[in-house]
């Protein structure tokens, strides 16, 4: 989950107009944001990391308040060598993919040497084709010339998030003794987290391990420890707690990219 908020949070940073977005590009300002679109957009379709590199400046900062579902607050700051990663992981990623739609611009003013921009931006993420993420954001950029050229150097953004379908989960797990277990589970639902118990117990039958969950029957190798489901692997357990958080794991998988176990 780490991984795709930070590759979410790069994009929501620095992406500010879609590609359909008619901007009058008489203003350095405006014509830098539309090189960075377009070449976001064409990145793994000829552009690469350097293309979009090139368009921040070596001073580069942005920092973004980000609220989330359940109202907490998450600051974050980068630099240059922020996005420079982050830019490997959206290339390297083939399952994440995100729109932005430009709702209107706010503010925006143009000097010899220096330009901003403030705009209100509604994003939308997916992983595997499914939507993660829903929301709005305000953001403010601020660009220079430099070394003939003009660069994004500041970019400060307010990102709120109104709707989320995959996410970080938090499950707390109940043991009675070894082989049964209670858990309760909050994911992200829509505009909500919603709650769920389960309950697992270890058994066995026909002379195989198995850990039962509703009508499920997960297998649970007493040798090597492995666990498989309808003959896929889960993962592999050395003890009854590590071999539920697995079931778990594979039980919401279309809501949670990661599950945070307490």
């Amino acid at each position: 989950m780490k991984k795709i908020t930070q590759i979410l949070t790069f994009l929501l940073l620095c992406s500010c107009f879609n590609q359909g977005f008619a901007i009058d590009v008489s203003e350095p300002i405006e014509k830098l944001l539309k090189d960075y679109v377009n070449r976001m957009n064409a990145l793994n379709q000829g552009t690469d990391k350097e293309d979009v590199l090139i368009l921040f400046d070596e001073k580069y900062r942005g920092n973004t308040v980000y609220v989330n579902l359940s109202g907490a607050l998450v600051r974050k700051n980068y630099e240059k060598k922020d996005i420079s990663s982050q830019l490997d992981d959206i290339m390297n990623d083939d399952n994440y993919d995100f729109k932005l739609k430009l709702d209107k611009v706010v503010f925006k003013t143009q000097k010899e040497t220096a330009g901003t921009i403030s705009a209100v931006i509604s994003f939308e993420s997916f992983i595997n084709k499914k939507l993660a993420e829903k929301g709005t954001m305000l953001m403010d950029i601020v660009g220079i010339r430099s070394n003939g050229g003009w660069k994004i150097v500041q970019n400060n953004m307010i990102r709120v998030s109104e709707e989320k379908d995959i996410g970080e989960c938090v499950c707390y797990v109940y043991a009675k003794g070894s082989t049964k277990f209670v858990t309760e589970v909050y994911f992200p639902s829509g505009l909500e987290y919603s709650q769920e118990f389960d309950s697992f117990l270890i058994t066995t039958k026909d002379e195989k391990r198995i850990i039962k969950s509703n009508n499920k029957e997960f297998y649970w190798n007493r040798g090597d420890g492995k666990l498989t489901f309808k003959g896929g692997a889960l993962g592999k357990a050395d003890n009854a707690r590590n071999a539920v958080e697995f079931v778990l794991k594979d039980l919401y998988r279309d809501s949670c990219a990661k599950i945070v176990f307490n």
